[in-house]
């Protein structure tokens, strides 16, 4: 092993990795646009929006689901390059269409390529001597992405149009597919039998953890798909909005680099209690009435609540790389993202209908607070510290 380690931490190797996992996001990332572009189109409805803003993900859930059984057995760099110009070709195929059964069936196509390549990037950056900071870079990558994204997408889409918004992804897309056809590691760990994975994957200490990330990330994909509206709602212009969601995000990105060393110093349970409970507060900041300028009130309150959602991610999805050794379960966390991403904005949709962007709020509040206290039931199952793992180089 100690002769592998150097290659997959070669640059060209992880960059590959890290643009691949980046674009495997990169739909959540700028979800708030997305559901933004549609909503000024006037074209959908808003239940209509809460279902094309899940499509992308059904399509990842899918194939991410189903790459435990194929991730260790097939050749990687293939079907990630299947994957990223499947999902480039489902961005062009989106230009211009504004039905919503078309537009739903392509997106869910353009999810299925996305989320196989997505699945493999993950379990090459758990494969690394250090997967928590390896994590860590790829939501510091992620946050990159986003943060151009939130200043340069809604200049490029106008007022009108969300073609942009696809012309953006595919011009990150193709860069990505130069970095994967130059450099792209092979996995190294064994080929277990199917017994193996269904025994890894009925253990409660697995079942526990990819419930966490589900809970947790119906919560986020939830406020996350109105953090958007919910800026405009307070009087803030479009663009104010965007520019301040793009500043959280480069800010956000010190969140993730950040867990592996408070969590070392702290310990994992603390890190936890610190994440959730500051997002849980954010939110429920939102929802009161408070003489702060409404400028400065989401400007704190969206950056704090992006700070601790990369702060809290690392954790995460350290958890799914401890369940097993076999390094085929972390794949299932790509899963766990886009169950709750389904499930969140749809409903979100509909709560809104109820009782505005409050209910909203309270969703995620309550999400955070259920996914605490599972991750922290989860820890007791497993005291092992991994500070010792955390100082080693990725």
């Amino acid at each position: 092993m100690n002769s592998i380690n150097p290659l997959r931490s070669h640059l060209p190797y992880m960059a590959s990795l890290l643009f691949v996992a980046m674009m495997g996001a990169s739909i959540l990332t700028l979800l708030p646009l997305w559901v933004g572009a549609l909503t000024d189109q006037g074209i959908f409805s808003g239940q209509q929006i809460g279902w094309l803003a899940s499509a992308d993900v059904i399509g990842i859930f899918l194939s991410s689901a189903s790459a435990i059984f194929w991730v260790r057995k097939l050749p990687w760099k293939p079907v990630v390059l299947l994957g990223l110009v499947l999902f480039c070709l489902a961005n062009l195929a989106s230009l211009g269409t504004q039905q919503f059964i078309p537009l739903m069936a392509i997106r869910i196509f353009a999810g299925l390529g996305c989320g196989s390549a997505y699945a493999i990037a993950l379990a090459g950056l758990g494969d690394q001597r250090n997967p928590q900071l390896a994590f860590g870079l790829m939501v510091t990558a992620q946050v990159v992405f986003g943060t151009i994204g939130f200043f340069a997408v809604p200049r490029i889409m106008g007022e009108t149009d969300f073609s942009g918004f696809f012309h953006y992804l595919n011009g990150w897309l193709v860069i990505t597919i130069a970095l994967c056809l130059i450099a792209f590691p092979r996995s190294e760990k064994s080929r277990d039998t199917g017994s193996s994975i269904v025994s890894t994957l009925l253990t409660a200490r697995a079942l526990l953890v990819f419930a966490t990330t589900v809970i947790y990330y119906c919560g986020v994909s939830a406020v996350w798909a109105y953090l958007e509206r919910i800026g405009v709602n307070l009087g803030l212009g479009s663009a104010e909005v965007g520019d301040l969601l793009g500043i959280g995000f480069a800010i956000s990105g010190l969140g993730s680099l950040a867990t592996p060393w408070l969590s070392q110093y702290l310990g994992r349970v603390i890190t936890l209690i610190i994440a959730m409970t500051a997002q849980m507060i954010t939110m429920a900041v939102l929802i009161g009435e408070y003489s702060l300028n409404a400028y400065w009130l989401y400007a704190i309150t969206s950056i704090v609540f992006q700070f601790f959602w990369s702060f809290s991610l690392p954790l995460l999805m350290d958890q799914f790389n401890r369940v097993d050794d076999t390094g085929r379960f972390i794949v299932l966390c790509a899963s766990a993202f886009k169950v709750g991403e389904i499930v969140g904005p749809p409903l979100a949709a509909a709560l809104i209908t109820v009782g505005g962007f409050s209910s909203v709020l309270y969703l995620g509040i309550g999400c955070m607070a259920v996914t605490l206290v599972i991750a922290l039931t989860t820890e007791r199952r497993n005291p092992t510290d991994t500070a010792s793992v955390m100082a080693a180089p990725v």
